[in-house]
């Protein structure tokens, strides 16, 4: 079960992250399966097996997890994401091969959007580093070598296709056509029109993109939507009473602290939160500190916990109404004509 915890909150970690990225809708009609064996039963010479089944339905097969590195659980997740995208878009085909540096990309987006740490460590692996070229990372084909310097590659491409094609649609489009199984170089053309006219211009391009990335002096910062779907997944829990789901208050959850499960799950979230503080957007930093005082605080009295979940309240209710007038304010400027924006700029 411990097990099972884990792949569970990895797997709606990788919901939050890529959502947004990666175009996905609200639910899909059939779940991603995931199913786990025990390494004593795992006769496969590889970690992990993400399938495609009659109807679509996508089943991830994973051995020995209790020893694996989250870096394995978060790609075994990833690539059943991206294969039940891919049939949820444009049905199964069974010459379909998911693209290799994509589902690299997808793991290192969402590793450094869930711990800002993993960015820096990112930015010092490829300080020296020269980068691959963008033909050779598209057309990186499954079952080909795998050298660290293109897994890195990888999560720059990423993050410069999605940061430069987000004007009109690019990335988008570029990622429809992927997961359809067009051509890479030809898809990258159609996709990103304007960028290059030929495969020169087209590794300049890339090239300074990739420079632009890895020294730009930023954390990554996570957007008011997903930091509000980071905390409500952290703050959030659900208990089985008299055989019905409901989710408690968290003081409720904290006067249990000393049963061995809910001391580990705490302290497990308390590690999640810790590492996503930096990241949190401005709006919902102060909720986050408050809820990772109520996460790593265990041995509060219950007066010091009646506050401390008071003050995540209020915290949590500053953000959202911060979010919410924001958006009011952005979708009323939007909806200005070119000459009452100059006026009011003016």
């Amino acid at each position: 079960m411990a097990v099972a915890r884990r792949v569970i909150t990895a797997a709606d970690e990788a919901w939050r992250i890529l959502g947004a990225p990666l175009g996905l809708p609200p639910a899909f009609s059939s779940p991603v399966f995931v199913r786990l064996a025990p390494a004593s039963e795992w006769t496969r010479a590889v970690p992990f097996l993400a399938v495609v089944e009659a109807g679509g339905v996508v089943t991830v097969q994973i051995g020995g997890a209790e020893s694996l590195p989250d870096a394995a659980i978060q790609r075994a997740l990833t690539r059943g994401l991206l294969l039940r995208l891919a049939v949820w878009r444009h049905g199964y085909d069974e010459r379909f091969s998911l693209p290799l540096w994509l589902e690299h990309g997808c793991v290192g987006w969402w590793r450094t959007r869930a711990d800002a740490a993993q960015l820096d460590a990112l930015k010092q692996a490829t300080a020296r580093a020269a980068p691959p070229g963008i033909a050779e990372l598209l057309t990186w084909r499954r079952g080909e070598r795998e050298p660290e310097a293109r897994t890195l590659g990888a999560v720059w491409l990423y993050e410069f296709l999605r940061s430069d094609g987000s004007r009109a649609g690019e990335w988008p489009s570029f990622l429809t056509r992927l997961l359809r199984g067009d051509e890479p170089l030809a898809a990258l053309v159609a996709a990103y029109p304007g960028r290059f006219s030929n495969s020169m211009e087209r590794e300049l391009w890339w090239v300074t993109g990739w420079h632009n990335l890895r020294t730009a002096r930023a954390l990554p910062t996570l957007e008011a939507a997903e930091s509000r779907g980071q905390l409500e997944i952290l703050s959030r829990f659900v208990v089985v009473v008299e055989g019905r789901e409901t989710s408690p208050p968290l003081d409720f959850i904290i006067t249990y602290s000393k049963e061995p499960f809910v001391a580990e799950e705490l302290a497990r979230r308390a590690h999640v939160l810790n590492g996503l503080l930096p990241a949190l957007h401005p709006f919902y930093r102060n909720a986050g500190m408050s809820l990772a005082e109520i996460l790593g605080g265990t041995e509060l009295s219950a007066t010091k916990r009646a506050e401390a979940g008071r003050a995540f309240e209020r915290d949590w209710a500053a953000a959202r109404e911060l979010e919410d007038n924001v958006k009011a304010a952005l979708d009323a400027w939007d909806n200005l004509s070119g000459d009452t924006k100059g006026r009011a700029v003016f």
